[in-house]
């Protein structure tokens, strides 16, 4: 079985947020870059938090790639984290008011090849790229193999999940009092995780997998993920979302002014 038989069966719900005029022609850019991936889904979902916003002009941009994508916007935005918490909920809430089964979940700044399509998976409720940076290998001693068969830390920029199998994604009441919490502390330098620990979208996303019970299937497999365990150790790479690097045709291309690195 190939993913794009996944694909075809599946929303594609990306989330982003939208700076000013810019970062809308940077999406549509983005957008005309992943059509021929993109076309492939059975339906797409677009939610927004944003600074300055042309609903206008985004929505045109959007349909000229993707006539009949759903487009949502948040009235408030929570800042780093909890505004993408916020919004992995809304497009997981969405699909499960419309019953949409499978769910693609990605963000704005994620490039797609058309060899992502071919990528070969076995029958699972949950397919994931694994996050990991150069400190969370360390706790492993650099041991690759007790990485790839323990360590479970999945991305929230490119993954699919059987949505009708889950209850929830992040605990909307969790995220009220942490927000909470936040307001109270002086000079919050905006790392949530620094104060409250295990505060992570992956983590919560981990949690629902594993709350659920989810078949689990790493869309990385383990010669390329090998490869990508070298390139984090070797340049003592902390980000765990692998910015920048094009795995299987899947890239975080959160830099576009910058090369990207291909495994």
């Amino acid at each position: 079985m190939l993913l794009k038989e996944l694909v075809n069966k599946s929303w594609y719900g990306s989330i982003g947020y939208i700076e000013n005029r810019d970062s809308i022609d940077l999406l549509g850019s983005y957008l005309l870059h992943n059509k021929p991936v993109l076309d492939e889904f059975e339906g797409h979902i677009f939610v927004f938090t944003y600074k300055e916003l042309d609903d206008e002009y985004l929505e045109t941009v959007i349909s000229s790639t993707l006539p009949d994508a759903l487009i949502l916007y948040l009235g408030e935005n929570r800042g780093h984290n909890f505004g993408t918490a916020d919004l992995d909920n809304v497009v997981f809430d969405v699909c499960k008011d419309l019953e949409i089964e499978w769910l693609c979940k990605t963000s704005i700044d994620v490039i797609l090849q058309p060899e992502v399509l071919d990528i070969p998976i076995q029958e699972a409720d949950f397919y994931y790229m694994n996050g990991i940076g150069y400190g969370g290998m360390e706790k492993y001693n650099f041991d690759n193999t007790k990485i790839i068969f323990e360590d479970f830390f999945p991305q929230t920029n490119f993954y699919f999940i059987n949505v009708s199998k889950t209850d929830y994604l992040n605990d909307e009441k969790y995220l009220d009092e942490t927000y909470k919490y936040i307001q109270s502390i002086d000079n919050y330098n905006g790392k949530i995780w620094e104060y409250i620990q295990g505060w992570e979208c992956e983590g919560f996303l981990r949690e629902c997998v594993e709350r659920n019970n989810l078949s689990k299937y790493h869309l990385i497999n383990p010669n390329t993920y090998i490869k990508l365990l070298e390139l984090i150790k070797q340049n003592q790479i902390h980000d765990c979302s692998h910015k920048n690097i094009m795995i299987n045709g899947v890239c975080h291309f959160q830099f576009p002014n910058n090369l990207i690195t291909h495994l």
